[in-house]
């Protein structure tokens, strides 16, 4: 009996799955906090191999479902050319995006590059109120993960 399920597993693709690391299956699934995470892992090369252009995608995706933070990071990254081509346009889209969401750290970034004193001075006002509501750390995330760069 113990064959038979192992030999549907097989065939069923089981085995492929259960191989991949939960936060893969997760992000595969459309779990932001889990595609926000791995993004994280490979960008930092922890437990992972460094990969940018894997890091770009998982951070985008967990952008795309709406994540503030995985918006401020890929608005870096496309900004930097790390893993996806430098975008000026894109970067500055996803910083507004994040800041929308109330996101302290995009607030600020707003803040610095905004050229009106009065509205530069307003966003930074945002960020400092933000600061003290965004929760310590986002949902789902680790110690580790909360303390890697933006």
């Amino acid at each position: 009996m113990k064959t038979l399920v192992l030999a549907l597993a097989l065939l069923g693709g089981g085995a492929a799955q259960a191989a991949q690391p939960a936060p893969v299956v997760q992000a595969q699934a459309g779990d932001v906090h889990a595609a926000w995470k791995l993004g994280l892992l490979y960008r930092n090369g922890t437990g992972v191999a460094a990969d940018a252009g894997l890091a770009a995608h998982w951070i985008g995706s967990a952008a795309r479902g709406g994540l503030a933070q995985a918006m401020f990071t890929l608005s870096n990254m496309l900004a930097a050319g790390e893993g996806v081509a430098v975008d000026a346009a894109g970067a500055r889209r996803w910083l507004e995006e994040s800041a929308a969401l109330g996101y302290p750290a995009a607030l600020q970034e707003l803040a610095l590059k905004e050229r009106d004193p009065r509205q530069s001075a307003l966003l930074m006002r945002q960020a400092a109120h933000a600061l003290q509501h965004w929760p310590a750390q986002p949902q789902g995330a680790s110690a580790s993960a909360a303390a890697v760069r933006p």
